[in-house]
């Protein structure tokens, strides 16, 4: 079919593509596991090259740019890790094929959300990609943790979202259209109420505060990270983060800028705090996947520095761009490496970690480089991307913001070193894990991605390069 579907514009094809495959894997129940988890990563890996492959264009209020083409790939490299990682997973759960057709639902949502113009286009596939990650959350119907993270993840997310579209709404009573170019215009003459714009800012970056997990936005990410299965989990951290961000950088670079005197100190004062509370809050945390919860908000107050201090850097937009997909790889890595971990000693503990280090060694050293790459250590690729983030917010004028940032990198280092320390330098007369082997869909993602950050930690000038040329 692909010839014939070739002619369809941008990321309509794309759109098609991946439709087929959730038809395909909801027609498949958990007897044909290993047949809906190929077809779904064909169907990926085939959108993959064809994004790859796509020319600039635009048709309507949908744009097909370097910047949807960029966030897009990240969707779907993190699919295609995360599926490999969910057959080993969800054994017990009847509709496997469900879940997968609901992974990749969330994807079509998310890539039609970051390559509109319109606000109503934007929100239109939010709210498909919300839907589908509710759903797959409560995958094990079983399972009251999993239910109960899935409801306080439907709860909050659905009080964000009424909070944006209110938002949306003095945006259009203020400017009378949807466009974010024509809202851009507008802006740009003055042809707008102030106190509209400034209610509906405050209420947009409520709404999307919660999809970023921005404090004090933020309650329901430790309860929900840590009821969802690792792999879902994985796939909140990695993408839905991801796309909340690239939501966040098309309306506000691209809709709102010639505002932002309204909303550039709002998130720099939201970027410290977040920073911080995340940060101080992960040092008191015994459990890995909380830890890496706390981990995942602190690391949105660094990516949240792209707004707080919106300037003309380069670097800074590079920067951000590059920290948002060392968030998603790292966070791959972290949260499979821990569930492979939990699949060995029967633990989430960070205290059961102790002697892995010897026993799980592969799995142990991938875990440790990711680690590092995390609290910003060189020449790792996390060090690379905060360096260039934190040399944006320099350049743009913001000092003090970027010196908040580096002091929050050095406490993230303690908790991190902690885990290391469990890992390699804590004695037990007997370790857990002792001869035990986790599955291999596990393995094989935390290997690409520790390559990955190992890679572009050595040579990350061609990908820095290329994001300089990215806007949204």
């Amino acid at each position: 079919m692909l010839p014939e579907i070739s002619y369809l514009p941008g990321i309509y094809t794309v759109i098609l593509i991946i439709t087929m495959g959730i038809i395909a894997s909801i027609l498949l129940d958990r007897k044909n596991r290993w047949i809906a988890v190929i077809i779904a990563e064909i169907v990926v890996a085939v959108s993959i090259f064809y994004l790859l492959d796509t020319p600039i264009s635009q048709t309507g209020y949908t744009v097909f740019d370097e910047f949807s083409r960029f966030i897009s790939i990240i969707f779907l490299i993190t699919s295609f890790l995360i599926i490999l990682s969910l057959s080993s997973e969800l054994t017990d759960v009847p509709r496997f094929g469900l879940a997968i057709a609901l992974i990749l639902a969330a994807n079509i949502g998310m890539i039609v959300a970051v390559s509109s113009l319109n606000i109503i286009q934007i929100v239109v596939g939010w709210e498909l990609a919300g839907l589908a990650s509710y759903a797959v959350i409560a995958i094990k119907r079983k399972d009251p943790i999993a239910i109960e993270a899935a409801m306080k993840f439907f709860i909050v997310g659905s009080i964000g979202f009424g909070l944006a579209l209110f938002g949306i709404s003095f945006i259009f009573g203020a400017t009378g259209s949807l466009n974010l170019v024509e809202i851009s215009a507008k802006l740009a003459i003055g042809s707008y109420d102030y106190n509209l714009i400034f209610t509906g800012l405050i209420l947009l970056i409520s709404g999307l505060g919660f999809k970023m997990a921005i404090v004090p936005f933020h309650v329901w990410i430790p309860d929900t990270y840590d009821g969802a299965p690792y792999s879902i989990t994985t796939f909140l951290a990695a993408a839905s983060k991801t796309m909340a961000f690239a939501v966040g950088l098309r309306l506000f670079y691209h809709g709102l800028n010639p505002v932002s005197y309204i909303w550039r100190p709002l998130f720099a004062i939201l970027a410290i705090i977040t920073m911080t509370y995340g940060n101080l809050a992960a040092l008191a945390q015994n459990k890995m996947k909380r830890l890496l919860a706390w981990s995942s908000i602190a690391h949105a107050g660094y990516i949240i520095l792209l707004f707080g201090a919106f300037g003309f850097s380069a670097n800074l937009l590079a920067g951000g761009l590059f920290h948002i997909l060392m968030h998603a790889i790292m966070k791959i890595l972290a949260f499979i490496a821990a569930a492979y971990l939990a699949y060995v000693i029967g633990s989430d503990l960070i205290t059961d970690y102790t002697g892995l280090g010897r026993t799980q060694k592969l799995v142990s050293f991938f875990l440790t480089i990711d680690l590092l790459a995390l609290a910003g250590i060189p020449p790792l690729a996390g060090f690379w991307s905060k360096y260039i983030l934190f040399l944006g917010v320099v350049e743009s004028g913001y000092v003090f913001l970027a010196l908040i940032a580096v002091i929050n990198s050095a406490i993230s280092l303690y908790y991190y070193a902690r885990i290391i320390k469990f890992l390699y330098f804590e004695t037990v007369e007997e370790p857990k894990g002792v001869g035990t082997r986790g599955p291999i869909s596990y393995l094989i993602p935390v290997v690409l991605t520790g390559l990955t950050i190992i890679l572009l930690g050595i040579n990350p000038d061609p990908l820095i390069n290329f994001l300089k040329t990215v806007a949204p």
